[in-house]
């Protein structure tokens, strides 16, 4: 029952998804911020797709690093500029185009089941400007630079709603099929273990008495031999 109480909470969470939004400008270059804490030197896989995070790996994926190199890309345009081996793995989409806006996931992988960190961002590339733009630490708004709000409070998309209950129904009617089972076991093992009990004394009641009726017998015999020898 745990481990079907961390499954349903780790369904649940999926569906619930909190995002960063991050803004652009067409032809501009954009980062998606995203990074992990690496501790002694011990980097792992990642993977940066397009879309809401799944339950495993990167949907439409964009790019793989092992925590050292890149080992895929769908295009020369995203790139890992930032430090791997210090656990930055923000993707930086090159010339920036509006088909670029959406969801993006950041899933690092962790040892273990439903261990893996995932970011979720939603990028709008807007077509008029001559670059994005960030708040420095001066307070001011500079151009040329990405523009990164803050992370919007967990909402429940429709998408992830249904997918969720879904899911839910499918884990409740595979527990119930179990529980039934075992009950029917339960009761099997038990009716049958009651016939056995009833009928062995019955067994061993009609043994004695056909034992006592051939004695009977045999002595029945004994007498009459008895008696024609008397004669």
């Amino acid at each position: 029952m745990h481990y079907l109480s961390v499954i349903w909470f780790k369904v649940f969470e999926s569906a619930v998804v909190s995002y960063t939004e991050v803004s652009g400008v067409v032809g501009q270059p954009v980062t998606l911020p995203c990074s992990y804490s690496v501790d002694n030197g011990a980097v792992t896989s990642m993977c940066w797709g397009r879309g809401a995070c799944p339950i495993s790996k990167c949907s439409d994926e964009i790019i793989w690093t092992d925590g050292t190199q890149v080992t895929f890309r769908k295009h020369m345009r995203y790139k890992l500029e930032g430090n791997l081996l210090e656990g930055d793995v923000s993707l930086t989409i090159e010339d920036a185009a509006k088909t670029d806006s959406g969801l993006y996931c950041c899933r690092i992988e962790h040892r273990g089941w439903f261990n893996d960190m995932k970011v979720t961002l939603s990028l709008e590339i807007k077509p008029d400007g001559n670059g994005t733009m960030t708040q420095s630490s001066d307070g001011l708004w500079h151009n040329n630079q990405t523009q990164v709000f803050p992370a919007r409070s967990p909402g429940m998309t429709n998408a992830g709603l249904y997918i969720g209950i879904a899911i839910s129904t499918l884990v409740l009617l595979l527990t119930l099929e179990v529980i039934c089972f075992f009950l029917y076991s339960c009761y099997s093992s038990t009716l049958f273990c009651s016939m056995v009990s009833l009928t062995g004394p019955q067994i061993g009641t009609l043994q004695s008495e056909a034992d006592v009726r051939a004695r009977a017998e045999d002595n029945v015999y004994v007498i009459e031999d008895n008696l024609y020898v008397m004669e």
